[in-house]
């Protein structure tokens, strides 16, 4: 299960790191409504073929999994699962098999206390715990350990190792920008800003984006509005076009009510920009439930992927999943899902999305 090798996309990301913040101003014509749940192509059928499964009622670093657990696959097809609530994350080989856990408990090097975020470049591991970024060489030895004042949820990782990644930066360089950029040498470089006075987090426009990427483009897809956003890659990253997706799931359900919908991940690739989202089912009452309810989130959501044109905006094609789809597996173009059997075993499932047709706009 070791990930298809990814061109360079180093070169104008890594430029970019270093250059000066830039000013953004979107006017009414770079935003474009789009009606999202219009299917380019009728033909087309997505399907998540199963590459791995992971799970069991007990063993050797099965203790991180839960429906919380997070997924990366590293440049060595090893699987890399952590859960916040441990110290530590498991190793597993490309098959499914357990190797090793990693980490322990404490602030030194090798140490985490909540691991939110892992990603894998070609050099390094990055592991995000609360505000600190550790970078581990590919036998896990502790490299590096940088201060990142924000906790990290979502990012993409270059071929420099460069990570770009979204958050509410507060220093004085960051106030305000969307787009930030760290690189190995742990220093950062923040894009986007209007130069307007910080007034608070804006958490529509900064909550939870998840970044996906090429040698041209950064896409942000954000959590609750399901706008996306697309940077291009020059010397300096610029925002060039916004798409306004509108999606009936999203547009009946109000984003304060828990559930809520959501986008949960994305990946770009030769066919387009996916996107793993949810919404609550048909059948969901959130005026007649309680809160939390008895039933556990994973039985009141639907799971979707769409398939995005990324010069339109528009749907290519939509697959629903019954499985609780949790996003795309940094470091790989992976969609992972956490399921429970009937007697509360829990498993982890790797899936590859495969475009099944083809539709007259497909990328080259």
């Amino acid at each position: 299960m070791k990930p298809r090798p990814r061109p360079g996309r180093a070169t104008a990301l890594a430029s970019a790191a270093v250059a000066h913040t830039i000013a953004l101003s979107l006017s009414a014509q770079d935003t474009v409504t789009v009606a999202a749940d219009d299917i380019i192509c009728g033909d087309c059928v997505i399907t998540l073929d199963t590459v791995v499964t992971i799970g069991g009622l007990d063993g050797p670093g099965l203790e991180v999994l839960r429906s919380t657990s997070e997924v990366a696959v590293d440049r060595l097809g090893r699987i890399l699962i952590s859960e916040g609530r441990v110290s530590h994350f498991s190793v597993f080989d490309s098959t499914g098999t357990f190797l090793r856990t990693v980490g322990r408990s404490g602030q030194g090097p090798g140490e985490y206390a909540f691991i939110s975020h892992i990603n894998a470049g070609p050099r390094y591991i990055h592991v995000f715990d609360m505000r600190r970024r550790t970078l581990l060489d590919h036998e896990f030895n502790p490299v590096q350990i940088d201060i990142v004042p924000v906790q990290v949820s979502y990012s993409w990782v270059t071929e420099s190792d460069v990570i770009a990644f979204t958050a509410d930066l507060r220093t004085r360089e960051a106030v305000g920008h969307p787009l930030h950029l760290l690189r190995p040498t742990g220093e950062i470089s923040s894009h986007g800003g209007d130069g307007s006075v910080y007034r608070g987090r804006n958490q529509e426009e900064l909550m939870a984006t998840s970044v996906a990427g090429d040698d041209e483009a950064l896409w942000l897809v954000q959590y609750e509005s399901n706008r996306l956003i697309r940077w291009d890659l020059a010397e300096e990253p610029t925002i060039s076009r916004v798409f306004e997706r509108a999606i009936e799931e999203f547009d009946r359900h109000d984003p304060e009510t828990w559930p809520g919908a959501a986008n949960l991940g994305s990946m770009l690739d030769e066919n387009g920009l996916w996107i793993v989202w949810r919404a609550p089912e048909p059948g969901w009452d959130p005026d007649g439930s309680e809160r939390p309810p008895a039933r556990p989130m994973r039985t009141i959501v639907d799971s979707w992927v769409d398939l995005v044109d990324p010069s339109t905006g528009r749907t290519i094609a939509r697959h629903w999943s019954d499985g609780f789809l949790k996003g795309f597996a940094p470091g790989s173009r992976y969609v992972f899902a956490y399921e429970e059997s009937e007697a509360g075993v829990p498993y982890i499932h790797l899936m590859e999305p495969v475009l099944n047709g083809t539709w007259p706009g497909e990328r080259e």
